[in-house]
Formats: structure tokens, C-alpha cells, sequence
């Protein structure tokens, strides 16, 4: 009996394990402070932690901001989004993120993901007019995050893709015509000279689920 409750606790054990990762704040609040500077509206720079051999999104535990002996708890989303506050005493302090992943591991696998992305509630009501101010934000902050040099070696932005809550199937796919292409992951891929398609997604009852960046390697 004592042999079965010591392999049960180290069968618990084992299932019970996770791991713990450690990123320098300094660089959320490096994209943190261009969005305050910008202060724009429709957009925004989101975090994500994803799984570098499947790409999913990892499930995390817990998130704190460590100064010293002192954590501060952060906001998180448990599938793989970080949500810390704005603090410039935090970045001057050096303050590290420490993040509890629910992975079975004893070393994560996950790798910080930063998105330029619509801010989730400006993805009700789209119409072309929405549609060209996320995009114009979303080209702002790109250069405005690459400096004034780099701004110049970015791929061409092209327009924005729009992800969905379902695929297209054959009959909406050609409802939408060739104004746009649908990309592998079966975003929406939609040009600068084409956002009023979206009359047409809304007529089809398409839900749109995030708004990024399309941008092409010339």
C-alpha cells in the first residue's frame, strides 16, 4: 500500500508539472511606449506566447513582474496572451516577467510573438472608412516601431488581413470575387484600393476575428 501512494504521488507529480520562462520587461515597455506616444484609436501591440514547434499558443499558469524580492501580478489571457501594465519605474528598476506555463515541461518551448493588430472591439461594426483608419494606424506603428531607418527596409505594406471565426467555403469564396486573396491560413487578404469588400463580407455574415498587417516582400 505505502508502494502504490508513493508511485501515485509521483505520477501526480509528473502531470502536474509546468514551466516557468523569464523576459526582460524592458521590451514590452518599449512597445508599450510607442502606443502611448501614438495614442491611437483602432489599434494595438499584443503579446502572445506560441509554441515554437507547433506554433500553437501555450496555456499559461500564472504572470508576475519581478523587481528584487517584489512581484506584481499582470494581467493574462490563459491561452498564451500577456497583458502587462505600463510602468517606466518597472523598466528603470529592470523588472523581469515571470510566466508559469501549464506545458508538462521542465524547459518551455514557448517564444514571445509581438502582433500590431485591431483592438478587438473596433472589429464590430467594419466598414470601409474603419477599415482605412486601422489600416493607416497599423502602417504607423510598424514604421514608427522600426525607426526612422528601418522604416525604409520593411516589407511593402500592402493592406490588411482579416481572420475569421470559420474557413470560406467554395460558395463564399466566390461570392467575394477576385478583390481578394485568401492566404493559406485562409485569412483574408484585402489591399488598400479594395476595403469596401467589406459591405460584401458583412452581407455574407462573415465574423471577423482580427485585423493585422499584410505585408509583401517585393
Amino acid at each position: 500500500m505505502r508502494l502504490l501512494l508513493i508511485m501515485a504521488l509521483i505520477l501526480a507529480s509528473s502531470f502536474s508539472q509546468a514551466s516557468t520562462i523569464k523576459l526582460n520587461y524592458s521590451i514590452f515597455y518599449g512597445y508599450m511606449k510607442t502606443m502611448y506616444k501614438l495614442d491611437y484609436q483602432y489599434v494595438t501591440t499584443a503579446f502572445y506566447l506560441v509554441n515554437r514547434d507547433d506554433k500553437s499558443l501555450c496555456k499559461i499558469n500564472n504572470a508576475e513582474i519581478q523587481v528584487e524580492d517584489r512581484r506584481d501580478p499582470i494581467l493574462f489571457q490563459p491561452l498564451g496572451r500577456l497583458m502587462p501594465f505600463y510602468s517606466d519605474q518597472h523598466r528603470k528598476d529592470g523588472g523581469v516577467l515571470v510566466v508559469d506555463i501549464d506545458d508538462s515541461k521542465t524547459i518551455s518551448s514557448c517564444d514571445l510573438q509581438i502582433k500590431t493588430m485591431a483592438k478587438e472591439r473596433e472589429l464590430a461594426m467594419l466598414d470601409a472608412v474603419k477599415l482605412m483608419k486601422i489600416s493607416e494606424q497599423l502602417e504607423g506603428v510598424l514604421k514608427k516601431n522600426a525607426g526612422m531607418i528601418g522604416q525604409y527596409f520593411l516589407p511593402k505594406f500592402s493592406g490588411i488581413r482579416l481572420q475569421l471565426s470559420q474557413p470560406l467555403n467554395a460558395q463564399q469564396v466566390a461570392s467575394l470575387g477576385h478583390v481578394i486573396r485568401v492566404a493559406n491560413n485562409g485569412e483574408l487578404l484585402i489591399n488598400n484600393d479594395s476595403l469596401d469588400i467589406v459591405d460584401k463580407i458583412n452581407e455574407l455574415n462573415l465574423t471577423v476575428t482580427r485585423i493585422t498587417p499584410w505585408m509583401v516582400n517585393e
